[in-house]
């Protein structure tokens, strides 16, 4: 027990606010009965524990590492206030809301396509179409959409009918698991240890001793501390949301809860793009520039995404703290430590504060500190010295088998926690790895590159203004699309397109720091619906973010990430890269190999024709899915001729 700690009672009870006073109406009988007493002003106390199992008791309950042993599916509805819909309930809603959708894509859609006898570029394009219609129309999780894929591409027979179905199931099972599936789940199993060895608690209880909860430099500190965190665990943003989820129930004000809400959740999602392991969009782009046979080394994403992503943190922090202003800003001063404040302060959520950064202390023992450095070590070998023991060990994905098997086969961790790794994430990549191979197999990524880079549209557009245009078409998709069906459905055809235009690993980079910054919306990503989730269980009713503080709050966060991206990470990678070349200039080379197909050799393209004039519109989708449809066909008539 801390000197500050009082004991008033034997019950060990949580006493957080000021003593009641008896005077008053509803105190006259009592103060009638006894003398009355001159009123003493004292200051808020905590009961002491009676027992042992009373102590255990306040550290679990008020500890944030009791929120990160919850599994992953209980963690989440732990955050929802939401009652359950009846069996039956849910049944009626599927067949009417979500089955005609189904319907279309799952039998309508690759009935057509063996029917019609579509070429597979138009297959993949038409696939492509309807893992979209699956993710807006909310049919399934994004992860069962994932799974689906292969289904879809097995059942539409996407490479032609050339390829039995055993031979095309085959390839698509064969490429859902490759090197980026073990580094997704060696990365899972990192993040689970540096919560159980409370990394994340040990810093929350320092900022919590250290800065007022109120204050603005506490909010700076922790965005920039969550920025961090994100970039090597995957869901730090719910370690830091647990921990400050007791101190907003009570003495805080409503634009304080707001903009540490916010604050976490937007400076989570940009700390998703500072590793190349830091989430779900940065590993899809590692495993689709692989696919197409380029090297992203760590140090050139880093150069690139370090500037824009800790600018347009501290950009945030400056838009929330005017968006929502707080009574104490203009006199904010830093103590030393929060204990000075209670001699200054009455009120019980200093105290609180003062009683929470002491709850979540953690005792590392042996195994502990073993455990963590070898998990450090990891990280370093899988970012930083990847290159160099790629002749000892070969690929990163190894290093991460290796924590896999020490943390579990060691006995650090069991079998439960083992469980509760987020695995949903495994299903996203590996549907991504069959998107991609669709794309390249079906020599989509060849005909889209070509027709695009062969329209009159290109004519007269340098990169730069490309670079804009794709950004700003980025950003409002990944806000109402969410940040992971944007890189399943859209990086699979602008790593092609970067490709086609010589800077793939410049112009794949810069797409992928774009996506997460479009965070208007609270589905955009976990973080924003665990931040806005979290705000329901509050029960303020004041507290609670509305879509108009996502709208407002994230649109602002999305434009000044989009120019940053644009401005700072263009003009510093193009210190690194080179100046890129004019798109005119490279579309009149050849198909690079890069983009043929590797399995299904019969797609290959070699060289296209040219098969509009320069001066002929832009066309629609349909068109489009008509002149995939030609190149097909020319390719067949060249086979033919040269037989």
């Amino acid at each position: 027990a801390s000197p500050n700690v009082a004991p008033t009672g034997s019950h060990g009870s949580l006493d957080l606010g000021m003593e009641a006073d008896t005077g008053g109406a509803g105190g006259s009988a009592a103060s009638d009965a006894a003398p009355r007493q001159p009123k003493t002003v004292r200051h808020p106390t905590i009961d002491a524990p009676a027992s042992d199992e009373e102590a255990e008791h306040f550290m679990r309950m008020y500890s944030p590492r009791s929120f990160c042993s919850t599994p992953a599916p209980l963690r989440r509805r732990h955050l929802s206030s939401a009652t359950e819909i009846p069996e039956e309930l849910q049944w009626r809603q599927f067949l009417t809301l979500k089955g005609p959708p189904l319907l279309l894509v799952a039998v309508l859609l690759p009935l057509c396509m063996r029917t019609f006898g579509l070429e597979p570029q138009a297959r993949c394009a038409l696939i492509m179409v309807g893992v979209l219609t699956l993710s807006l129309f909310e049919v399934m999780p994004l992860f069962c959409v994932a799974l689906f894929i292969p289904v879809m591409g097995s059942v539409s027979a996407v490479f032609g009918e050339a390829r039995t179905m055993m031979t095309t199931s085959t390839i698509l099972l064969g490429s859902f698991f490759n090197q980026t599936s073990f580094l997704v789940l060696g990365s899972l199993v990192i993040n689970a240890v540096f919560a159980k060895c409370g990394i994340l608690d040990l810093l929350t209880s320092t900022l919590l001793r250290r800065w007022k909860l109120q204050s603005k430099s506490f909010l700076l500190v922790i965005m920039l501390c969550t920025m961090a965190a994100c970039s090597v665990l995957c869901s730090g943003s719910i370690v830091v949301l647990a921990a400050l989820k007791p101190l907003m129930r009570q003495g805080l004000e409503e634009s304080c809860i707001k903009r540490l809400l916010l604050g976490v959740a937007f400076a989570a999602n940009a700390g998703s793009v500072l590793l190349p392991i830091s989430s779900t969009t940065t590993l899809i782009t590692l495993s689709l520039l692989r696919d197409f046979d380029h090297r992203l080394s760590l140090w050139s994403w880093i150069f690139v995404s370090g500037p824009v992503a800790l600018l347009s943190t501290i950009i945030c922090w400056w838009s929330l703290v005017n968006l929502f202003p707080a009574e104490e800003d203009v006199d904010e001063e830093v103590l030393r430590s929060v204990e000075e404040g209670f001699e200054e302060s009455e009120r019980p959520q200093l105290l609180r504060q003062w009683s929470m950064s002491h709850a979540s202390e953690l005792v590392m023992t042996d195994g502990h500190w073993i455990m963590l450095c070898l998990t450090c070590l990891a990280v370093l070998g899988m970012t930083v010295f990847a290159e160099t023991l790629e002749p000892i060990l070969g690929h990163p994905a190894i290093v991460a088998l290796a924590v896999v098997v020490i943390a579990f086969g060691s006995g650090f961790m069991s079998r439960d926690e083992f469980l509760t790794l987020e695995w949903d994430l495994l299903a996203i990549v590996g549907g991504t790895n069959v998107m991609a191979l669709m794309v390249r197999e079906t020599a989509l990524a060849a005909h889209a590159s070509v027709l695009l880079t062969q329209s009159t549209f290109f004519e007269y557009l340098p990169f730069w203004p490309l670079l804009v245009l794709v950004i700003s078409f980025l950003l409002p998709f990944g806000t109402f699309c969410g940040h992971s069906l944007t890189a399943v459905l859209i990086l699979p055809l602008l790593v092609p397109l970067g490709v086609k235009l010589e800077e793939a690993n410049f112009f794949a980079l810069l797409c992928c720091i774009a996506i997460p910054f479009g965070m208007g919306m609270p589905n955009a990503s976990f973080d924003n619906m665990a931040a806005q989730m979290l705000s329901q269980t509050l029960k303020r009713k004041r507290c609670e973010l509305t879509l108009r503080d996502f709208f407002f709050s994230g649109s602002l966060m999305a434009l000044t990430g989009g120019l940053l991206t644009v401005t700072l990470g263009f003009g510093v990678g193009s210190l690194q890269y080179g100046v890129p070349r004019m798109p005119k200039d490279v579309a009149k080379g050849r198909t690079p190999e890069e983009l043929e197909p590797k399995v299904v050799k019969e797609n290959r393209v070699l060289d296209l024709v040219q098969l509009r004039s320069p001066r002929s519109p832009a066309p629609s989708f349909v068109r489009q899915l008509g002149r995939l449809n030609a190149f097909g066909a020319q390719r067949k008539s060249r086979i033919k001729a040269s037989q």
